[in-house]
């Protein structure tokens, strides 16, 4: 008799014509015809392929949903800290004004108001004043000058400051 094979396995046939009832299959003695098995498993290749193809859409999908997730904790990373805090530590020798770059680690959405605040006001830093100058999105310029044009040694007398932000 010849040998039919259908999807790897064999089958013994009478004839190789379609819908010839055949035995064998994995068992060995299943009736089953030909067409029957060939259209069957033509289906399931099919909804095979279109279940991948779904699966790559669904990752595209769930990719496309972390990029918004992520730009939305951004987006509330935002709202929620639109104010820093921060002291900077100055040391001077005999100078009238000094000055000291901050950096915010973080930018706002626009220019912040900066509120700045001598911690001492021992000594010679009584007489001092500190403020915000050129500020922008993502830090600023500490000043400290004295009030009387006179010059003063600074160690580490922290200055600190305040930036804020309202829509």
């Amino acid at each position: 008799m010849p040998v039919t094979t259908n999807w790897g396995f064999e089958y013994e046939s009478p004839s190789s014509l379609p819908g010839i009832t055949l035995t064998g299959g994995p068992g060995g003695g299943s009736p089953i015809l030909a067409v029957q098995v060939d259209t069957a498993l033509n289906t399931v290749a099919g909804r095979i392929d279109d279940v991948e193809g779904d699966i790559t859409g669904l990752e595209a999908d769930v990719a496309d949903l972390e990029n918004d997730i992520t730009a939305g904790q951004t987006a509330i990373t935002n709202l929620t800290n639109w104010n820093r805090r921060g002291s900077v530590s100055m040391s001077f020798t005999t100078l009238s004004s000094s000055t000291a770059a901050v950096a915010f680690g973080f930018t706002f959405p626009a220019v912040p108001t900066v509120m700045t605040n001598i911690e001492t006001g021992v000594g010679a830093a009584a007489r001092w004043i500190s403020r915000a100058i050129n500020p922008t999105t993502t830090g600023f310029d500490m000043f400290v000058h004295s009030a009387d044009a006179t010059t003063d040694t600074w160690v580490g007398v922290p200055v600190t400051y305040i930036a804020l932000y309202r829509a």
